[in-house]
This record gives structure tokens, C-alpha cells and sequence, in this order.
């Protein structure tokens, strides 16, 4: 005898499904089992941002996908449309999707949410959604070819049985650095670190064009660009100068942003 199991954990996205599961739609009277095939054929809004940390290369989409779902069922049939943010590691092909999707734009329409688990491209999930006035409920598992980035849903297919292997997965946050410099008021894309020392200048370098300041705490060294070059009058030993330099995101390169006599 075969029987339906169901997991689904929301935000963490860890989700198991039994090799055969089934989709129920309460109709007048009853429950109905129901099954429908979907794809998305158009992407109408997609924003991919790519990191790597811990030499793994992530992959994180949030898109806008229209397309169509066929089914036996006239609730679960119509026009389709899903936004979906998905986290996929693309060094080993692994990853998450969730969000939500709504078939039909008219009174009949249903909607709901999602999530799933995507490995080498395939997507295992689950989805509970509802129709327009609470008349009836769906709720399912769901499969498709799907991997995040630039491709759509396709093969998709809603309470029919997959023959891809089901898995769960435990998923924490990915692309700190990217998080922690995101954009503010003042436009930089990417969080600053800096540093300040008072002293005087020690060394002045010509390849690489750099400056040394020494002071009480020791010698700092920052690189002079073309957005910040030493000022005139600033030879070595140049006494009582305050220097400030800043380095952006993970780099270790301190860059010269400030440079005068401490009054």
C-alpha cells in the first residue's frame, strides 16, 4: 500500500516528500485528488547577485515568471504567475526556491505559496494556496526543472509522482559581505573599513606610490589613487600629520583618503 508523507519547513526551506504524493482541492462536497503540469515560458523580471565564500559560488534571484498550468481540474487551470526568490550553490548544485504563484486573474483564481528544494536543476516542493473567497483550498507537492538565475519553470508538475530522488536541506545565510554593504544614504555599494594615525611621515613610496605615517601606536602605510593624491608640501618628515585611509569590502589594501598637518 502505498502512502503520502509530507514535511515542509517554511524560511528554512528543509522539506521531504514520499515518492507519491497527491494534491486535494475540497470541491462542493468532499476532498478530490487532482494533479495539473505547469511551465513558465517568459521571465518578465529577474535580479541575479553572485558571491563566493567559503570557495563555494552562490547564486541569489529573485524573478517575476509567467506561464500556464493544464489540469483535468478547471480550478488549477489558467494563466500563471509566480515570483520566486531562490539561493543556489553553483558549485554543487544546490539550493532553495520559495515564494508565491496565482493561476487566473479573474474570480476564480487561486493563490498561494511555495517552497522547495532544488538539486543539479531539479526542484522538489510543496505548495498550499487557496481560491479567490475561500471556497476552496489546494494543497500539494510540486516538481520542475529549475535552478534559479536566467531559467524558467519547465516540466513542471503539481500532485503527480517524480522520479527525481526527494531530499531536505539545512540553509543558513549566504553572501555576508554583500549583505553588510549594502546600499545606504550615501550611495557606496560596499561597507568601508577605516583606519586614522597621527605622526609623521616616514616614507613615501614611487612603485607602488604609497605614504607611511609613524606614530606613538606604530607605522601605517596606505596607497595614494588617483582619487586621493598626496597633497603638495607633504615631503618625509613632515611632522604632525593626520592621515586617515579606508579599505572597502574584504580587501587588504588600506587606500589614502585624508591628508593634513594635525592643528
Amino acid at each position: 500500500m502505498r502512502r503520502t508523507v509530507t514535511i515542509a519547513l517554511g524560511t528554512a526551506a528543509a522539506l521531504a516528500t514520499a515518492a507519491v504524493a497527491f494534491a486535494v482541492v475540497p470541491a462542493v462536497v468532499g476532498i478530490n485528488p487532482a494533479t495539473a503540469t505547469f511551465s513558465t515560458a517568459t521571465i518578465e523580471k529577474s535580479k541575479t547577485r553572485s558571491c563566493a565564500a567559503d570557495t563555494k559560488t552562490w547564486e541569489i534571484t529573485r524573478g517575476h515568471y509567467t506561464g500556464s498550468v493544464v489540469s483535468g481540474n478547471s480550478m488549477l487551470a489558467g494563466p500563471l504567475k509566480i515570483h520566486a526568490k531562490t539561493t543556489y550553490n553553483t558549485t554543487d548544485k544546490l539550493g532553495y526556491v520559495d515564494g508565491s504563484f496565482r493561476i487566473k486573474d479573474d474570480d476564480s483564481r487561486f493563490k498561494g505559496k511555495f517552497a522547495g528544494t532544488i538539486k543539479d536543476g531539479k526542484l522538489v516542493g510543496f505548495l498550499t494556496g487557496k481560491s479567490h473567497g475561500n471556497h476552496a483550498k489546494v494543497l500539494g507537492n510540486l516538481s520542475a526543472d529549475f535552478a534559479g538565475g536566467a531559467t524558467n519553470f519547465t516540466n513542471g508538475k503539481i500532485g503527480a509522482e517524480s522520479s527525481d530522488a526527494v531530499l531536505a536541506i539545512v540553509a543558513g545565510p549566504v553572501c555576508k559581505s554583500e549583505k553588510s554593504g549594502k546600499s545606504g544614504k550615501s550611495g557606496k555599494s560596499e561597507k568601508a573599513r577605516r583606519i586614522e594615525v597621527k605622526g609623521e611621515i616616514s616614507a613615501i613610496g614611487t612603485s607602488p606610490t604609497t605614504v607611511t605615517v609613524t606614530g606613538k601606536d606604530g607605522s601605517k602605510t596606505c596607497a595614494i589613487d588617483a582619487g586621493y593624491p598626496i597633497p603638495d608640501g607633504f615631503p618625509v618628515g613632515t611632522k604632525d600629520v593626520e592621515m586617515k585611509c579606508k579599505a572597502i569590502g574584504d580587501s587588504a589594501v588600506w587606500t589614502l583618503r585624508k591628508l593634513e598637518k594635525d592643528s
